[in-house]
């Protein structure tokens, strides 16, 4: 398998996933001890939490196109010659990116729609959290032409599992 260059967005997004792993890990510590130990946990963190979150697992999932590891039927996929490969690994690859679009479109309309609506606790607007869709879709778009370009490019499929790896 031909590997890809990481580009500057690629490592700003784990970078982004790592540290929103930390400030979680952080936030959930710091309720549970004012929670258990003070009997006094804030209303705002467990709904920071859970925005960050959202946004950790759409962002992780975008990522997750680029490096091909969502779920596949990759023991038709291995049965088929290289070339039919490459074909099935397009057209999953498109409809990923037409996924994306859909995404796109309907993330735009529900965060426009959703701006006026403040979170119960933090106040913010839930558009903030629900914008996470349209970064996603655009993600999918994006990674999931890339990976088209690279099977045309060397021949690149979904990576598999040879029989004795990991």
């Amino acid at each position: 398998m031909a590997q890809q260059k990481e580009s500057l967005l690629y490592r700003v997004m784990r970078v982004f996933v790592a540290g929103m792993m930390l400030v979680i890990t952080a936030l959930t510590f710091y309720q549970i001890v004012l929670r258990y130990g003070f009997n006094k946990a804030p209303s705002w963190s467990e709904e920071l939490v859970r925005f960050i979150f959202v946004w950790l697992t759409f962002i992780a999932a975008g990522m997750g196109v680029r490096e091909r590891i969502h779920i596949g039927i990759d023991v038709v996929v291995n049965l088929l010659p290289k070339a039919l490969k490459n074909v099935a690994a397009c057209i999953v690859n498109l409809i990923i990116a037409g996924f994306g679009l859909f995404l796109l479109v309907t993330g735009i309309e529900i965060t426009m729609g959703t701006h006026i609506q403040a979170s119960p606790a933090l106040g913010l607007p839930m558009s903030y959290v629900y914008a996470a869709m349209p970064v996603m879709g655009a993600l999918m778009i994006c990674f999931g032409l890339n990976n088209i370009r690279l099977i045309f490019k060397g021949g690149d499929t979904a990576p598999t599992m040879e029989v004795g790896e990991g």
